[in-house]
């Protein structure tokens, strides 16, 4: 694989991810909203585009690729017509990405191709429910606090999902595991705000979320992944301390307690978190078998 191909693949990574991560927020809206029609057909790219993003990552770290993610923004609905007219956005953002890309490296190519397959119908799809639907002006605002804090866990995810891969193809499993926990520890507790804040009818919208930079020493990453575990320990207590509402402030407290658990941990000793600790996220080995066969 050249260079440019590379560059090319961390480009698609970089905007599907992104994608993943705004139809993740719609899809917790609108399990909230109990709107299951629009819910299934999202989820259904969502679940093509976040297995792709596995599979790219996996591709780069399997040929010693020190993955680089720069900077990047989305914009959440916060009613029905604008989570339609979001999506609607980000697909033709995720198209022009695509239709600039030059692969032709084979592993490579099927990943790009995997990744333009669904486009079209989903975008057909989005375009012929715009018109259909109530838009509802919310009045609710994201505080810069929370902009930031949402930001900095969705960093959180990406660079310890990351670390896991790096982790796992350098044959330390037990740590590729606590870092494939962590990733979802911070995924949990993204849920947790914006299932809180959609119960109030309302959507956050993250602030630009920092670049996400992967390194192949074990020690340094973990140190990365613990200073910014700090970062949203902070973020938590600050967005509690400035909250109008109770249980979005008890919310942001108890992620902020379990980041300080986490503080506490050794790269390979037992990942202490509690709230943010899940079933799906204990084996990573498991994880990636799912996503890449």
């Amino acid at each position: 694989m050249t260079e440019q191909e590379t560059n090319d693949l961390l480009r698609l990574l970089r905007v599907e991810l992104t994608a993943v991560h705004q139809q993740f927020f719609h899809m917790l809206a609108l399990r909230q909203w109990e709107r299951g029609d629009l819910l299934d057909r999202i989820a259904a790219i969502d679940t093509i585009d976040f297995k792709n993003t596995m599979q790219i990552i996996d591709l780069l770290v399997s040929r010693q690729v020190e993955v680089a993610l720069p900077s990047h923004e989305f914009l959440p609905g916060t009613d029905i017509k604008s989570i339609v007219v979001s999506e609607l956005q980000m697909e033709k953002r995720v198209a022009s990405v695509i239709d600039d890309l030059d692969v032709s490296d084979k592993d490579g190519k099927i990943l790009v191709d995997r990744a333009a397959a669904p486009r079209k119908d989903y975008r057909d799809w989005l375009e012929s429910k715009v018109d259909g639907q109530e838009q509802v002006a919310s009045p609710h605002v994201t505080s810069d606090g929370m902009a930031t804090y949402i930001a900095e866990l969705v960093a959180l995810v990406e660079q310890s999902m990351l670390r896991a891969f790096m982790l796992w193809h350098s044959g330390q499993k037990v740590s590729a595991d606590n870092a494939w926990r962590l990733s979802g520890a911070a995924m949990l507790y993204g849920t947790a705000l914006v299932k809180r804040a959609a119960h109030d009818s309302w959507l956050p919208t993250p602030s630009t979320c920092p670049e996400v930079l992967m390194t192949y020493d074990a020690q340094d990453a973990f140190l990365s992944d613990m200073a910014l575990t700090r970062r949203c320990a902070e973020l938590g207590r600050k967005v509690a301390a400035e909250a109008d509402n109770e249980e979005m402030r008890r919310t942001c407290l108890r992620i902020s307690e379990d980041c300080d658990l986490i503080l506490s941990m050794k790269a390979e000793g037992e990942f202490p978190a509690t709230f943010g600790r899940s079933p799906v996220f204990e084996s990573f080995s498991t994880t990636r078998e799912k996503h890449l066969h």
